[in-house]
């Protein structure tokens, strides 16, 4: 391209510009009300400086303290971010994965009832062991104590998908 007359007046668009300097249009925009891309205002079309936009704009990068975001790492990140966010909820979908908060109230129900049982173990337990042998009471006492513990390890996703469903319920009618 053949330049005739002062380089300095050179324009182009401000979508010619962001192009140039390798941002998006929209941060043209701003970089020309903060005053550091000038506009020609002879220009239709909205035109900006050339060669004046491009040395205010190294100034401007290489003088501030701050990194300007750079827009495609910045879309990068969202995308990664919404991609884990679809994965998260497809494993809900598939009953992989549960909230916090269901496997919070599944638990601690499992728990109580555990508690409960083996707090009624003594009451249940003592006329059967009244007058055995030490070995036979032990022996009494840890079949009752691992019938106890084998109803808490019978692991059952339907445990937490009921969970979640009343939970749901209950969330949709305090709205």
């Amino acid at each position: 391209m053949k330049v005739s007359g002062n380089p300095k007046n050179i324009t182009v668009t401000q979508r010619a510009f962001a192009s140039c300097i390798g941002v998006t249009q929209p941060r043209v925009s701003q970089l020309i009300k903060d005053g550091i891309v000038l506009q020609d205002e002879k220009s239709a079309g909205g035109g900006v400086y050339l060669v004046s936009g491009i040395i205010n704009y190294m100034r401007s990068k290489s003088g501030s303290d701050e990194e300007d975001v750079d827009y495609m790492t910045e879309k990068a990140k969202h995308e990664k971010t919404k991609r884990e966010i679809a994965e998260l909820r497809l494993a809900k979908m598939e009953h992989s994965v549960y909230d916090a908060h269901t496997v919070e109230l599944v638990m601690t129900e499992q728990y109580s009832n555990l508690r409960t049982q083996l707090l009624g173990l003594p009451s249940k337990l003592a006329p059967q062991l009244e007058g055995k042998k030490k070995e036979d009471i032990y022996a009494i006492m840890t079949r009752e104590i691992e019938e106890k513990l084998e109803e808490l390890a019978e692991y059952s996703p339907d445990l937490f998908t009921q969970e979640e469903i009343e939970t749901a319920e209950d969330d949709e009618d305090s709205e």
